[in-house]
């Protein structure tokens, strides 16, 4: 399979192992997370391989351009519009989430809305970029930092002071029953697939995406919750735990790296894990603005014969971005990252249902 998609969907993966994903988790501790996590990386790669396969049939095709070419306009305006949203609210929760993290643990002095701006000034750049260079600058960064990162979870695997009995008493926890909250949370990792809805005309799909795929992102996503949930509560204990807003955070603080110039290891994690945040931001926000794109262009914006929509677009992500990182708390952030994760059944479906549709009428 194209290795785009595997890199999609590990910058979802890596990002989210310090985001929302786990303080949810462990909110959820005591309440069939275990069962909810197995769940997730069951229902996870298969609504992987049912999407991957939809694409297939429209090679060379984006979303937009499939929906224009087999539905009516009051069908697919409504529905890439909706798409192009929760696009964007899913990029606007990371950049929240990481400017919270940058300022409470990086740089506690500096405002908050020149974090942000800090944030979206490199971000914009990427956002307006072709989608060819999104994805090479995505192999870039996974190329670069994965070893980086899996170097850095070995150490935390490996400290001495990770206590594999407060692990085993977070599994005694496995008999009982799963939780909504939690199979939503942890089959989030598995939603850079839904990039496909702009790149997939990059893509090339020439085998079915089978059982053998589909076990290979199940044992990532074993291994990824696996670390997200169980050794934060192997450091910190399983009482205290959902009590941490960052778990991940406070974790890599309480290893140290004897022989590297950098003692602490939490700065050259933070920093590691926010360059893959910026590339997941980045996947996000452009294409959500492909898709206002496909539907929004005002003729009247145009400079030297090249039309300004995409920057108009820029620029209002940017303004909401600053306006709600300004007013939002860790609290709120938490609550409505958990409801967006509970409604992506309803992407989904739309997604998958959109697919079939189009699938159906451009075959009769």
């Amino acid at each position: 399979m194209n290795r785009y998609l595997y890199y999609f969907i590990i910058v979802t993966m890596v990002t989210n192992i310090i985001a929302s994903v786990p303080r949810i988790l462990m909110g959820e501790s005591k309440n069939g997370v275990i069962l909810s996590m197995v769940i997730a990386v069951i229902v996870g790669p298969i609504l992987v391989s049912v999407l991957v396969n939809l694409f297939r049939h429209f090679p060379n095709m984006s979303l937009p351009e499939i929906l224009k070419k087999s539905t009516s306009k009051w069908f697919y305006y409504p529905v890439l519009l909706y798409f192009a949203i929760s696009w964007y609210l899913a990029g606007l929760i990371t950049l929240v989430t990481y400017v919270l993290l940058f300022n409470t643990f990086i740089s506690s002095e500096t405002s908050i809305v020149i974090t942000t701006l800090a944030f979206l000034l490199i971000i914009s750049f990427g956002v307006l970029m072709k989608e060819k260079s999104v994805l090479y600058t995505t192999e870039l960064v996974v190329v670069i930092f994965l070893p980086v990162i899996f170097f850095l979870i070995m150490k935390v695997y490996t400290d001495p002071r990770l206590d594999w009995d407060y692990i085993m008493v977070a599994a005694t926890h496995i008999q009982e029953l799963p939780s909504y909250n939690a199979i939503s949370a942890a089959a989030f990792i598995f939603i850079g697939v839904v990039n496909l809805s702009i790149f997939n005309k990059y893509m090339n799909f020439n085998k079915k995406f089978g059982l053998k795929q589909m076990l290979i992102l199940a044992l990532a996503g074993v291994f990824t919750l696996f670390t997200t949930y169980f050794v934060p509560i192997g450091f910190n204990g399983f009482e205290q735990i959902e009590n941490f807003t960052f778990p991940w955070v406070t974790t890599s603080d309480a290893v140290r790296l004897k022989f590297g110039i950098i003692e602490r290891l939490i700065f050259i994690f933070l920093i590691v894990f926010l360059g893959v945040a910026f590339i997941s931001l980045l996947i996000h926000w452009h294409v959500s603005l492909k898709l206002f794109e496909s539907i929004v262009q005002i003729e009247r914006l145009k400079w030297k014969g090249r039309n300004l929509t995409s920057y108009v677009l820029v620029i209002i992500f940017g303004v909401i971005g600053i306006l709600v990182t300004r007013q939002i708390s860790e609290y709120q952030l938490l609550k409505f990252t958990l409801f967006f994760y509970n409604i992506l059944p309803i992407f989904y479906g739309f997604l998958i249902g959109s697919l079939l549709i189009a699938k159906r009428r451009l075959k009769s």
